[in-house]
């Protein structure tokens, strides 16, 4: 079976699917990878068949707009001033996406395509030419239930009839308008490029809620218990990770050494997120350390936050482009992070707990959803981010026995469900179920 897996983003969004590949390939079928460009060395690193998604829309993260609507000191009017201009360049370079999802469906013929949200044309196209799909999700994103809110919704904070109901309708509101958005989106493109696909049938809402879109969540039962209330068709099937190579993906020796002559370490990373003043948040973050008043506390901080490269950093921090999460989270103390859900995921698998600043998206979800678990404390706000607040939240989970035993307790959990091998029997079933034909030649 070939199966084309299909995802846009960050590298949060891409290595997922390099694992659910990797397991794929290990189990007798031929893979192909849709993804950006930059991405490229990475999948084809691990031997999967590359298909090339433009850069264009990913760019969108370096542009100045990005930065100060995700700055927590910028003003309301300024955030809302950057989300249109950027939402306005967004939408001139979807086009140019949907291109790539077509071209990359056309010339590699896939059996089954599972796709990424922010692939969603991928959705339509196959299913004019009859092949089966499935849609893989990071997040609850894309089928109301009432056991929790949206996360673009403020949460009422109630467990009740009440709340249940609340969640279901502003979920079916929020979604419908997504859709509304995407089918939109998708209607335009097929009218500029006259191909014969129709956009307008296309319900991904509709579809996941009826059967005739198969949904796989890539998250942990243990982490997200699968909602009652949701179709039979919609799985929750554990973590899909992506472990490191040991023979390739070993840090250099300065990063080794470093761990191994700091035993209590934490480390602090923020992913893809840009930060607008780079030296002051460098120096926020030795400030905080030092204000733990622990002597023999260590760091390691991860750059992603841009511009943190050439700082001067005190000897008990160690800055790194990028470190295997694998590898480095069983050997700190806290992962303090951005709440993206890859580095969730990873700081859970590893069972240590985090301190968590989310900025915008899923973040706030994540960071709320593992306070709740008590494997964090409450989420740092942006705006209200300084050094003393963030030496105390250190302190009290060094200081608190709970976080730790909580996370480790989580962590054989997730290592109970085998998310890959579960999402491959997800994938082989809608093939042997779909009742589609191929009605058009690509």
């Amino acid at each position: 079976m070939h199966v084309m897996l299909m995802t846009y983003g960050t590298r949060g969004d891409v290595q997922p699917f390099v694992a659910l590949g990797r397991g794929l390939i290990e189990n007798g079928h031929r893979v192909t990878l849709a993804a950006p460009e930059r991405f490229a060395g990475f999948v084809t690193g691990h031997d999967l068949e590359f298909a090339a998604l433009g850069d264009a829309l990913i760019a969108l993260m370096d542009d100045p707009h990005f930065g100060r609507a995700s700055d927590p000191k910028a003003s309301w009017l300024q955030k809302l001033i950057s989300l249109f201009a950027i939402g306005r360049k967004a939408r001139g370079l979807q086009d140019g996406l949907i291109d790539d999802i077509f071209r990359a469906i056309d010339q590699n013929k896939p059996d089954v395509i599972v796709f990424h949200p922010k692939t969603f044309g991928a959705f339509p196209i196959a299913n004019h030419f009859g092949i089966p799909v499935v849609m893989a999700q990071l997040i609850p994103c894309f089928i109301p239930t009432g056991d929790y809110p949206h996360m673009g919704v403020p949460d009422t904070g109630l467990r009740n009839r009440f709340a249940r109901c609340y969640n279901r309708l502003t979920g079916k509101l929020v979604y419908r308008l997504l859709n509304a958005t995407l089918r939109r989106q998708f209607c335009r493109w097929a009218a500029r490029r006259k191909n014969g696909i129709d956009g307008r049938s296309l319900d991904i809402v509709k579809s996941c809620q009826s059967g005739g879109l198969r949904i796989t969540h890539a998250f942990g039962n243990a982490v997200i218990p699968r909602p009652s209330d949701w179709p039979e068709h919609a799985s929750v099937t554990g973590y899909w990770f992506l472990d490191t190579d040991p023979q390739t993906g070993i840090p250099d020796r300065a990063l080794q050494d470093f761990v191994e002559r700091h035993k209590n370490l934490i480390y602090i990373g923020f992913g893809s997120m840009h930060g607008n003043d780079p030296t002051a948040m460098a120096q926020m973050i030795s400030n905080a350390v030092a204000q733990t008043g622990k002597s023999d506390l260590a760091a390691i901080v991860a750059t992603g936050w841009g511009g943190m490269d050439n700082i001067d950093w005190p000897s008990n921090i160690l800055a790194v482009r990028e470190v295997p999460h694998d590898w480095l989270f069983p050997k700190v103390k806290i992962v303090l992070h951005h709440g993206g859900a890859g580095t969730c995921a990873a700081a859970l698998r590893a069972g240590r707990p985090s301190i968590i600043i989310p900025f915008f998206g899923d973040q706030p979800f994540w960071a709320k959803r593992l306070w709740t678990l008590g494997v964090a404390p409450k989420p740092i706000k942006p705006a209200k981010l300084d050094a003393a607040i963030l030496a105390d939240r250190i302190k009290t989970v060094l200081q608190t026995p709970s976080y730790r035993t909580n996370a480790q307790h989580l962590a054989g959990r997730i290592a109970a469900q085998d998310g890959i091998n579960t999402a491959i029997a997800e994938i082989t079933r809608a093939v042997e179920e779909t009742d589609h034909t191929r009605t058009a030649s690509l």
